[in-house]
């Protein structure tokens, strides 16, 4: 990230929580992969068109990991009390409005037509989720017309060479929890000049093919699954796939993704699996995950034992006492973050944005806090570990997830079924 160019920026908040917000999404989530994060350029007409796993999570990931600053289309009924208009436009959101949020009339989507256009005009990114709602399913749905509308539009009165509709995919494992793992695809630039003679012939056919090319570039992009059925083998030959292929701790962000493209030939192969071969092996999986279930051990454990090696404990012992320092000063902003979380939010694909936005805000006001209590006692070890606090925490969470995985991975180890379970594993493959 150029941050010289977050200073382009018209919102306020987008300028003060942007490097907060880093601190915040390598807490968040266990790993970060971002492929041809450059894709979006800087200085540059782009139209983003992305899908839209969660709630305010993707959008954010643009903000904080492409270079031009990204606005973000949104729901327009976020939009309609005064207080929530001025938080979302400082942090560079602009409102769409949608007949299903209880609204008719086009003239106020003129004007967001009108703001796309000022913006692309001044040569910064503009973000539309193209599918028209968010969900979790690891699947893409057809594109909205409305992203051609706006890039026809702007090609008409502002006939720009450059002009480009860039794909993006979101894509997690879950999505609706924190220490997930979040892969953030770029595709290729489709032009708008392209298309544009086709445009002048038939408007309403040109606007047509281009939403049809986006959808299909999204799915090269974004993991898709064509049956509904499918969705829970899916699932467990992915976490099967990933648990043959394990991947460092570190660094939590990485500027490349050659998992993504794996996991995506395995979810291809699968939606091109003939039914009765797709019957046999989900038949299998279940077999050996029920096997599991009952063994007490999870996939991981079993195909890792590497995970249960001496030098992991070492490692555990070694950093037990940082880590219990970062678990019980960070234990405040992790306890108010989860409990308002869970009062606050009734649908899952909001779950993590509202985690990670009280998270970040309640954490700066609790380290101002910490430094302010260090000045009053002059208490200097105090100021160190508030300044120290995102590491502490990490490390705590670190410590966690690893004695949990060294334990079971012991216990996988010496378990009296590991033979039968590697040979029922074994009958899985696709």
């Amino acid at each position: 990230m150029d941050y010289r160019l977050v200073r382009q920026s018209s919102g306020w908040l987008y300028l003060i929580f942007h490097p907060l917000v880093h601190i915040t999404y390598r807490l968040l989530f266990r790993k970060i992969y971002l492929h041809n994060r450059t894709g979006v350029k800087a200085n540059t007409p782009v139209l983003i068109a992305a899908n839209h796993p969660t709630a305010f999570i993707d959008p954010i990931f643009f903000c904080i990991f492409f270079d031009p600053p990204v606005y973000n289309m949104t729901r327009g009924d976020i939009f309609r009390k005064p207080f929530f208009r001025k938080l979302m436009e400082s942090v560079n959101m602009f409102p769409v409005y949608r007949r299903r949020d209880g609204y008719d009339g086009r003239d106020r989507n003129d004007e967001v037509f009108e703001y796309c256009q000022r913006k692309l005009r001044e040569g910064v990114a503009v973000n539309i989720f193209v599918e028209g709602e968010h969900h979790l399913d690891k699947r893409v749905l057809p594109a909205q017309k409305g992203i051609a509308r706006i890039a026809f539009g702007t090609f008409e009165r502002h006939p720009m060479d450059d002009l480009q509709i860039v794909p993006v995919g979101c894509n997690y494992i879950y999505g609706d929890r924190s220490r997930d793992e979040a892969k953030v695809i770029v595709g290729q630039p489709i032009f708008v000049k392209d298309y544009w003679a086709a445009y002048t012939q038939n408007p309403g056919a040109a606007i047509s093919q281009l939403c049809r090319d986006i959808e299909i570039a999204l799915k090269k992009i974004c993991y898709h699954i064509e049956n509904r059925e499918d969705d829970e083998l899916a699932e467990q030959l992915l976490s099967l796939w990933r648990n043959e292929h394990p991947d460092a701790f570190l660094p939590v962000v990485e500027h490349r993704a050659p998992r993504f493209f794996e996991e995506k030939k395995l979810l291809d192969r699968l939606n091109e699996l003939p039914e009765i071969e797709k019957k046999s092996l989900k038949n299998k999986v279940d077999t050996y995950f029920s096997a599991l279930q009952n063994a007490g051990l999870n996939d991981e454990a079993l195909m890792q034992p590497s995970l249960a090696r001496p030098y992991w404990l070492l490692l555990l012992i070694v950093l037990a006492p940082v880590a219990a320092a970062g678990f019980f000063i960070g234990f405040p902003v992790r306890f108010l973050s989860r409990y308002l979380t869970g009062k606050a939010v009734n649908k899952v694909e909001f779950y993590t944005s509202v985690l990670m936005g009280i998270a970040t805000f309640s954490g700066l006001i609790y380290v101002l806090l910490l430094l302010l209590i260090a000045w009053l006692l002059d208490w200097p070890w105090l100021v160190m570990m508030a300044l120290l606090l995102p590491v502490l925490v990490w490390i705590s969470i670190f410590w966690k997830e690893t004695w949990l995985r060294w334990n079971t991975a012991r216990k996988a180890g010496v378990h009296p079924d590991k033979k039968t379970l590697l040979d029922l594993r074994a009958q899985c493959s696709i």
